[in-house]
């Protein structure tokens, strides 16, 4: 694989980095665009720079960078691990922030699927696949006050190697599939509070 690269590319562990965060900007998560060999290409998730993260022991990447392009694979030989330029600054995340609407949250859904939710959110249920909304929330504080609207039916999907990527999944059963559409459309804005979910629940 071959791709772009800037010239002045950070080598950095995987331990500086989860400690740390990004080597530019400090920001918590990013995402991989390629791994060989115990090396990973990764992009943050804020700034969007590229960095190379080198696993346990390495001390030589195992992506080549020639002339601003990637090498991937092959007998490449890179860039040396270097010490984190934000070494002893606490790394970030996305703030708690809510919107202007009283006792809302925000609520950016992803559109209506099929998921594992432990119930409908109007009649419960045990858990199994169900219609699902998708939704992506500030953070885990901000998802855990928006499963706590809710009586049934939902779950938090957090993950601790994408904290900046955090989810709430509201199933219905078939029946009350209407009841969802109607959750989507009143969370169209952006915005969850409970006052939408009554309303949603008993259409």
């Amino acid at each position: 694989m071959t791709a772009t690269a800037p010239p002045d590319v950070i080598v950095v562990s995987a331990q500086e980095l989860e400690k740390w965060g990004c080597p530019h900007c400090g920001f918590q998560s990013g995402q991989s665009l390629a791994s060989t060999g115990g090396g990973t290409c990764w992009i943050c998730g804020e700034c969007g720079r590229f960095s190379i993260v080198l696993a346990e022991g390495l001390t030589e990447s195992p992506i080549e960078i020639d002339e601003g392009i990637i090498k991937v694979g092959g007998n490449a030989h890179g860039p040396t691990l270097q010490e984190h330029p934000r070494k002893g600054i606490p790394k970030h995340g996305t703030p708690d922030e809510r919107p202007d609407q009283d006792g809302g949250e925000h609520f950016r859904v992803r559109g209506i699927g099929r998921d594992r939710t432990p119930g409908c959110f109007v009649c419960g249920g045990e858990e199994e696949l169900y219609h699902n909304i998708a939704a992506f929330v500030q953070c885990k504080a901000s998802g855990e006050r928006v499963v706590a609207m809710f009586e049934t039916g939902v779950r938090l999907d957090y993950r601790d190697f994408e904290p900046n990527r955090v989810q709430v999944k509201v199933g219905a059963c078939d029946t009350h599939r209407p009841n969802l559409d109607r959750l989507y459309e009143l969370t169209g804005d952006g915005v969850i509070n409970a006052e939408r979910i009554e309303t949603a629940r008993s259409c």
